[in-house]
């Protein structure tokens, strides 16, 4: 799978609304496809989750949702991958101008990443693509942790929004 199919079968998904993709929409874009090809979508997902495990993407979540979890913030990089390549950029570039795509302050999309595992298990697969990659979403994110204390310093258009 290219990164222009992947990016296009989320654009499917959010079906033209400003909000992150659906992951019911999602199911049914991806349902036609075989199961290598779900697998490889799958695969592609978390390579993307693991993509943006950043301290810095922590801290604006952190901003936005007023607290940031291990959980919320794996479901927040789903949440902006769920947004579409325009919003998932932005959030690896500069996390403090998401402010205007923010249209939940929960950015929580969980069920997203899940879409195309169902599908598998549905289908009788059992092997979860996510075993495939060489690296771990949930590990330590890449960079300088930020400090709570000074986290709404660090992120001020986002803290003029939410703080």
């Amino acid at each position: 799978m290219t990164d222009e199919q992947f990016w296009s079968l989320i654009e499917q998904a959010r079906g033209g609304l400003p909000e992150s993709a659906d992951s019911h929409r999602l199911t049914a874009v991806l349902r036609p496809f075989g199961n290598d090809e779900i697998s490889a979508f799958g695969l592609m997902f978390y390579e993307k989750i693991c993509d943006l495990n950043d301290w810095r993407l922590w801290g604006a979540g952190y901003v936005i949702a007023g607290r940031m979890s291990d959980d919320s913030f794996h479901y927040f990089r789903s949440w902006i991958i769920g947004k579409g390549r325009r919003v998932f950029d932005l959030a690896r570039t500069n996390p403090d101008a998401l402010g205007p795509d923010i249209d939940d302050q929960d950015v929580d999309n969980e069920a997203l990443e899940y879409a195309c595992l169902d599908l598998l298990e549905e289908r009788g697969v059992t092997q979860d693509p996510r075993d495939k990659a060489s690296r771990a979403a949930d590990g330590q994110p890449s960079g300088a942790a930020f400090d709570e204390g000074k986290v709404h310093a660090s992120f001020p258009k986002l803290h003029a929004l939410f703080g």
